[in-house]
């Protein structure tokens, strides 16, 4: 019998035709969708009773046109969600998994809410209908890229007929539990309360270790911060130590920082978010570069503080500087690609891990009278950059040894921005 289920729910070849983490995540990923499953039940029985049905005096013309107002409204703004967050799907895709349960939280919440909402009820359910829209559409797409990540041998069509058969086992069990629990809960509103609440409480805990057992082998924003900070860390340790005994030294001692395994251990949903408000901006435009350093705002420069950046970065396919908190601003050129990204990050990090003592008396210096960047600022640019192409080589080698799929990081998921710069001729 254990042979037989697992042809029905397991891929063939089961466990090396997968990755490690797959039976770990099918099992939170089956006690999350049983919760959703179970939550329908409440759900949409709060939804019919709010919308009049086993009431004499309710118009059924008006509960349809209603619930067909309520799936228009999801349909649009679901578009509309796509429009302007799709390309960030296949990036960041951990994020957007759980981020697709967790607006699937809030949908059910204002569907259960809809009954004591009174002549809000329409615009309460449709709003919930919009979030689930967008977790259908978010998790529809995420979950393409899941079904390929585990996918090791070119078995994607198996892998994903696996996961449909293990989605049809819990709706039939959802189906089953879900008329139990409405004979027993009633019609009772506090019964169906808690229930609910449980129910969302296990089914973010199961979403949350669900998505946080996922090992990526491809480098994104978060992971390839990740991954820069940690070399740069561990290359920096043995300074006691003779040159040539140190650089060994750190060369070896990086390999543990840079596994996919031990960066999706130090993954988390809020750092995305931290590093957009703290961390290196990257892809900015002209006026971030050109902001005078020491303020954390800054003023507008003139245009020789482009020309002194265009002169330190002529060879690279991006400009960086630091602004007056500290934090990296980086500016890419048309050229630039994945691998460009990648370089930037790592000249970030080693940029910031340089002395803060020494940076802080550095940025108070004054602004030349004529404009540009003062001179200590052009010596940490200058140093940080040779150091930055010293460091590279060895720091893909680690990457690829590592098992990283490549040494870049999708440049999309940093904007359109793109920065050109150019003197006119005896300017």
């Amino acid at each position: 019998m254990a042979s037989e289920l697992s042809s029905i729910f397991l891929p063939a070849g089961y466990p090396e035709s997968v990755r490690p983490e797959y039976l770990q995540f099918q099992l939170y990923d089956t006690l999350q969708a049983a919760c959703s499953y179970l939550r329908n039940v409440l759900t949409t029985s709060a939804l019919l009773k709010a919308a009049g049905v086993g009431e004499e005096a309710a118009s059924p013309m008006a509960a349809a046109l209603a619930w067909v107002l309520r799936d228009g409204f999801g349909m649009f703004g679901s578009l509309l969600f796509s429009y302007f967050a799709g390309a960030n799907f296949d990036v960041n895709v951990k994020e957007w998994r759980l981020f697709a349960d967790l607006i699937n939280d809030v949908g059910l919440t204002l569907d259960m809410m809809a009954p004591l909402a009174g002549s809000l009820y329409a615009l309460t359910a449709a709003l919930g209908a919009l979030c689930k829209t967008i977790c259908g559409m978010v998790a529809g797409a995420t979950r393409a890229s899941i079904t390929a990540h585990f996918a090791l041998r070119g078995n994607l069509a198996d892998v994903s007929a696996k996961e449909n058969a293990q989605e049809t086992a819990v709706n039939l069990l959802g189906l089953l539990l879900g008329s139990l629990a409405a004979r027993q809960l009633g019609d009772s509103p506090l019964n169906a309360w808690l229930a609910f609440s449980v129910l969302t409480v296990l089914h973010v805990w199961a979403n949350w270790h669900g998505v946080g057992c996922l090992t990526f082998e491809h480098l994104n924003g978060q992971r390839a911060r990740l991954v820069a900070s940690a070399w740069v860390a561990a290359r920096a340790r043995p300074a006691a130590r003779s040159v040539a005994a140190s650089a060994s030294y750190a060369y070896a001692s990086s390999y543990a920082c840079l596994s996919p395994w031990a960066v999706a251990q130090a993954e988390r949903i809020w750092r995305p978010v931290l590093t957009w408000l703290r961390g290196a901006q990257l892809g900015v435009g002209i006026s971030a570069l050109a902001r005078t350093r020491g303020h954390r705002f800054g003023t507008m420069a003139d245009a020789n503080t482009l020309v002194d950046l265009e002169a330190i970065f002529a060879c690279e396919d991006y400009l960086l500087r630091l602004d007056g908190r500290g934090v990296p601003q980086v500016a890419f050129r048309p050229a630039a690609d994945g691998g460009s990204a990648l370089r930037a990050m790592l000249h970030c990090a080693l940029l910031t891990a340089s002395d803060a003592s020494s940076r802080a008396g550095r940025t108070a210096q004054p602004k030349p009278a004529s404009g540009g960047i003062g001179a200590d600022e052009a010596m940490e640019l200058r140093t940080s950059l040779a150091e930055c192409a010293e460091a590279w080589p060895a720091f893909v080698r680690a990457l690829e040894e590592q098992g990283w799929h490549e040494a870049s990081v999708p440049i999309a998921q940093f904007g359109t921005t793109r920065v050109h710069i150019e003197r006119a001729k005896g300017e």
